[in-house]
């Protein structure tokens, strides 16, 4: 018995919130993506920032329970406090130059390289901003300014053809550049 695979539904409740909008977007540019043969997933930016994370964590665990007693652990404290600023500096510098506004990264295994798709919307504006990124030095290789409502129907729900077709546009313009 073969089994039918159910169709995913991408929707936004509130079309006119462009929080959600971006995300539905985003949401339905990661799973085509990762549909596409030759594409695959590149996880780099997430384990960074988990290493990173656990590596806070224990400093702030050790900073807690470490075995000498407070008058003699002034030290430790205060480092381990200097540290912890400065690791949530680079976590959020991280955040915001490096990864800044791509959700996801992808390996094209036929042009052997490693690109990130990003997308960015002013609040309270219907225009997203689509982009593809040349990895690791983040090069712009395509740009494009969509309206939103172009590719929502009246009830919230993704015009799935018209996106995957601008996906596979954009995709093009990426592998001759």
């Amino acid at each position: 018995m073969v089994k039918e695979s159910k169709k995913k539904i991408y929707r936004t409740e509130n079309k006119f919130d462009t929080y959600m909008t971006k995300d539905a977007f985003c949401s339905f540019i990661s799973d085509e993506l990762i549909s596409k043969d030759g594409l695959k997933e590149n996880y780099k930016f997430q384990n960074f920032k988990v290493f990173f994370g656990l590596f806070m964590i224990a400093n702030v665990i050790y900073s807690h329970y470490h075995f000498i007693p407070y008058p003699q652990d002034y030290y430790i404290l205060i480092a381990c406090i200097i540290f912890y600023y400065i690791s949530t500096y680079i976590y959020q510098w991280f955040e915001k130059v490096k990864e800044g506004d791509i959700f996801i990264l992808y390996d094209d295994k036929k042009a052997n390289k490693t690109f990130g798709f990003g997308a960015s919307q002013e609040l309270y504006q219907r225009f997203v901003v689509l982009r593809i990124y040349n990895m690791p030095n983040k090069a712009l290789l395509v740009e494009r300014k969509i309206d939103s409502a172009d590719y929502l129907d009246v009830k919230g729900y993704i015009v799935q053809p018209k996106m995957r077709s601008l996906i596979n546009e954009l995709l093009q313009e990426a592998n001759k550049k």
